[in-house]
């Protein structure tokens, strides 16, 4: 996992720092983040001051959840930004996405550097100042966005973009959907649509899929991820953003036929250990049976994130010799160029000297090949091109091939739609004969979600 991000309110339990503490801190703030000081960010810093470049000392406040490993390689991102400027970047982790909406209804202090609101809150914060725009604190707005992936800057969602002006500094991506494997037990040809995929050769024992969607209060998030690659695929981009944005009904023919595609994955049939299994299995957890002796599953639908939980439960594993992954299999020829995937940014809070140093540091491809040098994720910057395993920089031009990079439809949904739709998805697992019910009541939601 990472900053608090636009991956909505399971983003916060996600990724790498899914496994570690709830709160750390580095730089020696410790202060918990509903008592905040009265003031915060750079000492003697004026609201927006201009920064001249090089050193100039003082220091920021920046909230993420990043823990554990994703907290050890920010802090190496950080070391040539704090040589060269002598800033102290105060990190507190929190884990909880809502802190920031609690510290501005409360009027309490925020950071001055923290990842993005949940997305029902953006336009709000926008239009009243609480975050400000990239257009107005970056040296070379224009460079940032020239050196940005598209589908994160001029992707057509408009993600963290209002009134014309862009609140976010991306700094990593991971893209979704891919099909993981055990390079040692599967060695056929990848398979290139969905047919194919459920025609893969399975060891006797062994099952087509692993699948887990425990999370916590968060459970049933892993399969939104599967259920968006497949409707975006069957029905392409435009059912898609108008399905996540409320303007597409749940009972519709295409959400139903991609509710009908997972469950095939996580079939009595298809699935390792079964429907009950998939229900309790964490997802961190979910790829261990590929490597296990017999092998328990052949595939496993999960984001570029998830080697690094590979190599939690069987550090030896290599690159490509050990572990790979098979593209998002066809659907519908006609949207393969379709792909989906999440990010971590962070937002300006408080404009300082300070926090305008990090943040006109942090997009560039130096900032960000630390990130990518530490393996287990992508970059924002398309000019970063060196990645520490094929397995990587293949993921990498998945990502610069793609014809339009879709962001995560269930981290843009009212919290209310989104809860519902982890919980109807558990009450699908659990009896995928009652799908049209749970369909229908999810459009109930959806009629009252987005009006308000």
């Amino acid at each position: 996992m990472a900053t608090i991000r636009a991956r909505g309110s399971h983003a916060v339990t996600l990724g790498v720092a899914a496994i570690l503490a709830v709160a750390a801190c580095t730089g020696g703030s410790t202060t918990p983040p509903s008592a905040a000081p009265a003031s915060a960010g750079g000492e003697s810093a004026s609201p927006g001051a201009s920064t001249g470049g090089g050193a100039q000392g003082g220091s920021l406040t920046l909230w993420t959840a990043w823990g554990g490993k994703e907290l050890e390689t920010f802090q190496k991102v950080l070391a040539p930004f704090k040589d060269k400027t002598g800033i102290d970047v105060k990190i507190t982790t929190v884990r909880d996405a809502a802190q920031l909406a609690i510290n501005v209804e409360a009027g309490t202090t925020l950071p001055d550097i923290a990842g993005a609101p949940t997305a029902d809150k953006i336009p709000e914060w926008a239009q009243k100042g609480t975050m400000k725009a990239l257009e107005d604190y970056l040296t070379d707005f224009n460079k940032y966005k020239d050196e940005t992936l598209p589908g994160l800057v001029n992707g057509g969602t408009e993600i963290g973009v209002v009134d014309g002006k862009h609140y976010m500094m991306f700094v990593k991506t991971q893209i979704k959907n891919l099909l993981w494997y055990n390079a040692k037990v599967f060695t056929g040809t990848p398979p290139k649509t969905w047919d194919d995929v459920l025609k893969v050769t399975v060891p006797s024992g062994a099952k087509l899929f692993c699948a887990g969607i425990e999370s916590g209060a968060d459970s049933g998030w892993p399969a939104t991820d599967n259920i968006e690659g497949i409707l975006m695929r069957q029905s392409g981009d435009q059912v898609y953003n108008d399905w996540w944005a409320g303007k597409h009904k749940w009972t519709s023919p295409e959400v139903k036929q991609a509710f009908q595609t997972y469950g095939q994955m996580v079939s009595e049939q298809n699935v390792f250990g079964g429907p009950n299994s998939v229900l309790t299995t964490a997802f961190q957890r979910a790829g261990k049976p590929l490597f296990a002796t017999p092998p328990g599953c052949v595939l496993y639908d999960q984001a570029t994130f998830i080697p690094n939980f590979f190599l939690e439960d069987y550090k030896d594993l290599k690159p490509v010799d050990d572990f790979n992954f098979i593209e998002p299999p066809s659907y519908n020829s006609q949207f393969d160029g379709l792909q989906e995937f999440f990010f971590d940014n962070f937002v300006m809070y408080n404009d300082t000297p300070q926090s305008r140093e990090l943040m006109n540091y942090l997009w560039t491809a130096d900032a960000q090949q630390i990130f990518v040098d530490a393996g287990g994720t992508l970059a924002a910057n398309k000019n970063i091109t060196k990645f520490p395993d094929p397995v990587f920089q293949h993921a990498s031009e998945v990502v610069k091939a793609a014809q339009k990079l879709l962001v995560d439809g269930s981290d843009n949904m009212p919290a209310e739609m989104r809860s519902a739709f982890y919980k109807g998805i558990l009450n699908f697992v659990k009896d995928q004969g009652q799908l049209d019910q749970i369909l229908a009541d999810l459009d109930e939601i959806q009629a009252s979600a987005y009006a308000q």
